[in-house]
């Protein structure tokens, strides 16, 4: 019999665009166009089953799509949703209650603006804020039930967002040390909802599908020769230490009362923090406290109403105590400024280190390039943290108005202080320095 090359070409391109699959009733294997799609008859059992049809959203146990696998066999934990759903409405009852008693503090105020005349509008920006708050925690209620109730993943990611739009509320509308407890709530759901977001185990509490990769099948090098499975290196595991301990001295450093004080033998003790001076006086009196805005504010009243049209010498002791609380209201302010700054740096490069962490034990899948941005943020934020501090801490010292005998010597009549930074600048100061060089040990080894 002659052999016809054409028909041996034909033959073996009609086999290279066929594939053969198992029928789902008998199994047996069934020929079929590599471009197929819709329903079909089986020629061996006449069982009806559907093949590559468009938008098919079921998945067989082991199901592969690259180096993934599909599964919707995995182990179910209900409680997940429920607590993250539940969890998130307490929070959320609490962020209403606040937003409620702003908003009667501000027709509060409002009222008396409006009683005395003073033509100032704070208590209808009270309002208008206190309408936002309840707006986000209203919508966060909604969407935290969902969660609980329907397993919601697209609202899952909802009260991921309104977190961090809060934990931001939070860490730019830092006043005093009352504020740090919301702020590490904020975080802490942040962190919370970011895991079941990302974990697959987790994140299939919420989908349905549990998408993990095949350890068998290699990963695609990177052009750098990038290898996220290399064992963490023991100066890794340090910066995550320092990590840690540098959020916890920022925090103190944010609610430190002493930045500064002014001792005197008359009994006179001054202590200064972010936001203004506790004066305590002779036999322990305790002198309201005023932040730097408001004492500034009272001498500028003073200065206005008794020296623009006169000058004398008390007028330029008005003058000369303006100033120093000016002093004092810069340092304070930019040093505040830096704080929340580093505070931010931080809370991002305990994330990433979180991440890190999970993606190195393979229980978060991140991709190659996603997973080297946030190596390097990991590394880096502790350095760009640290310096931030610093330079915070110096722009202190050298902004604040000094030793303050002027001041306390010549308009309170005492007659010698002592002043002292307080240990929290120390603090800081050192560790901000310390931190840096084990940063430098751990972008060079790990």
């Amino acid at each position: 019999m002659p052999i016809d090359g054409t028909n041996i070409i034909c033959q073996m391109k009609r086999l290279s665009i066929m594939v053969e699959i198992l029928c789902p009733h008998c199994e047996g294997e069934i020929e079929l166009d590599d471009d197929a799609s819709g329903e079909f008859e089986c020629p061996l059992c006449g069982g009806e089953f559907e093949w590559n049809m468009d938008g098919d959203e079921s998945y067989e146990s082991g199901d592969y799509s690259d180096d993934l696998i599909i599964t919707t066999d995995f182990r179910e934990m209900p409680a997940v949703p429920k607590v993250a759903g539940i969890a998130f409405c307490v929070w959320m009852v609490i962020v209403i209650a606040m937003g409620l008693m702003a908003m009667i503090g501000g027709l509060m105020l409002n009222s008396a603006e409006s009683s005395l005349g003073t033509g100032t509008s704070f208590g209808a920006v009270f309002v208008l804020i206190s309408i936002v708050v309840l707006g986000i925690g209203g919508a966060g209620m909604v969407f935290g039930i969902k969660v609980a109730k329907d397993e919601d993943f697209m609202s899952l990611i909802i009260i991921t967002i309104i977190s961090g739009v809060l934990l931001l509320f939070n860490i730019f509308g830092f006043e005093d040390a009352a504020d740090i407890p919301m702020i590490i709530i904020a975080a802490g759901f942040v962190i919370g909802n970011m895991c079941c977001i990302f974990v697959p185990i987790l994140k299939a509490q919420f989908t349905g599908v549990l998408v993990t990769r095949d350890g068998s099948v290699p990963r695609k090098s990177m052009a750098n020769e990038f290898d996220k499975t290399k064992s963490i290196h023991p100066f890794e595991w340090t910066g995550h230490a320092m990590s840690i301990v540098l959020l916890i001295i920022i925090i103190i450093c944010l609610s430190s009362s002493s930045y500064y004080t002014v001792e005197s033998n008359d009994g006179l003790n001054v202590e200064m923090d972010l936001s203004g001076p506790t004066i305590k006086g002779v036999f322990g009196i305790f002198f309201e406290q005023q932040t730097y805005s408001e004492i500034v504010d009272d001498f500028e009243l003073a200065y206005n109403a008794f020296c623009l049209e006169n000058s004398n010498s008390e007028c330029d002791g008005i003058n000369s105590e303006m100033d120093y609380w000016k002093s004092w209201r810069t340092a304070t302010l930019i040093l505040k400024i830096m704080l929340i700054i580093s505070l931010v740096v931080c809370i991002i490069g305990v994330i990433s280190r979180v991440a890190a962490i999970l993606a190195n034990t393979g229980m978060v899948n991140l991709p190659d390039k996603g997973y080297m941005v946030n190596d390097m943020v990991r590394k880096f934020s502790p350095l760009i943290a640290s310096v931030i501090l610093m330079l915070g801490m110096f722009l202190f010292m050298i902004l604040q108005p000094g030793d303050g005998n002027d001041y306390w010597v010549t308009y309170w009549g005492l007659e010698e202080v002592d002043t002292s930074f307080g240990a929290v600048v120390w603090i800081g100061l050192v560790f901000s320095i310390i931190t840096p060089i084990l940063s430098k040990f751990e972008i060079d080894y790990s």
